[in-house]
């Protein structure tokens, strides 16, 4: 019978203890949530709004491939992406993180096209979430 009480105050106190730290912090979530909703909806302004003060952007179709790229100018280059290519549709395929970092993979799909999209996310010394590298590389398709 005691054993029996000291599980169930265990299994307790160990649904508690991952109740109160989920898996996912909220401002990893958030980041990522911005990422997919932006990416859907081919909106620039608001994925720029999180990338850091310098980004590292790779658009293959466009020849595009800043090392270190500015993230007002990063945004234009964005938003014409997103006119000459708007999103049908954009998922994760895979979503990692490790310390400080957090790392994506995505399928981002548009007038018969198909990328994969990349997105390196690092937290900064205010302890923020930046995208500090973003890659679209357009698919082969197979004959």
């Amino acid at each position: 019978m005691l054993s029996t009480a000291m599980s169930l105050l265990f299994s307790f106190m160990f649904s508690l203890l991952l109740g109160l730290h989920p898996a996912i912090r909220p401002a990893e979530a958030d980041i990522t949530q911005t990422v997919g909703t932006s990416l859907r909806s081919g909106d620039a302004g608001q994925l720029s709004a999180r990338f850091a003060k310098t980004i590292e952007l790779v658009i293959d179709t466009e020849k595009i491939d800043f090392k270190a790229l500015q993230a007002t100018h990063a945004e234009l280059i964005l938003r014409s992406f997103f006119r000459k290519y708007p999103p049908h549709s954009f998922q994760f395929v895979y979503r990692g993180s490790s310390d400080h970092l957090q790392y994506s993979t995505g399928t981002y799909e548009t007038n018969g096209q198909v990328y994969s999209v990349y997105v390196l996310i690092r937290q900064t010394t205010n302890h923020q979430y930046a995208i500090n590298a973003l890659h679209f590389r357009r698919e082969k398709k197979d004959v």
